[in-house]
């Protein structure tokens, strides 16, 4: 697949199988065929901070490893790693690791790497950078998973 780098958020949405507003990553900035480095912003009118909390706002954590597990499922896709009918689908989750609050309007910056695979189980390596300061650390798990059920 030959694309230029960054692939902004029209490009992501048609590389992964998520719509708005399951759809976290706003843009990539590069791919090396075992990692990638994303971003998003963290939009002070996303809905989730109306209740999270309502007087500090804090993205949630589980939503920051979705962001880090969508980063990941990219490298199977740009790496051709999933057939065209399917896609890589989270299925565990190891070491997670929330070391930073994030609030409404700052960005971070998403990292996978692809560590390990067997037996079509994919393992990740992954974090969230804020300002230059980790907010997350997480390895996770996924699998191909079809369209068709």
């Amino acid at each position: 697949m030959s694309l230029q780098y960054p692939l902004e958020r029209d490009v992501v949405a048609g590389l992964l199988p998520h719509n708005p507003p399951a759809l976290l990553v706003d843009r990539v900035l590069s791919f090396d065929g075992r990692s990638t480095h994303a971003q998003v912003h963290v939009a002070e009118d996303w809905d989730v901070f109306r209740g999270h909390f309502p007087n500090r706002p804090i993205l949630p954590g589980v939503l920051m490893i979705e962001m880090v597990a969508q980063t990941g499922a990219l490298i199977g896709v740009l790496g051709n790693m999933v057939a065209d009918d399917a896609f890589l689908a989270f299925t565990g989750i190891d070491k997670a690791r929330f070391r930073r609050p994030v609030v409404p309007g700052e960005t971070l910056d998403l990292h996978a790497e692809l560590i390990d695979v067997r037996r079509y189980i994919y393992r990740f390596r992954g974090q969230a950078v804020c300002n230059g300061v980790k907010a997350l650390t997480v390895e996770f798990l996924a699998s191909p998973l079809s369209f068709d059920g």
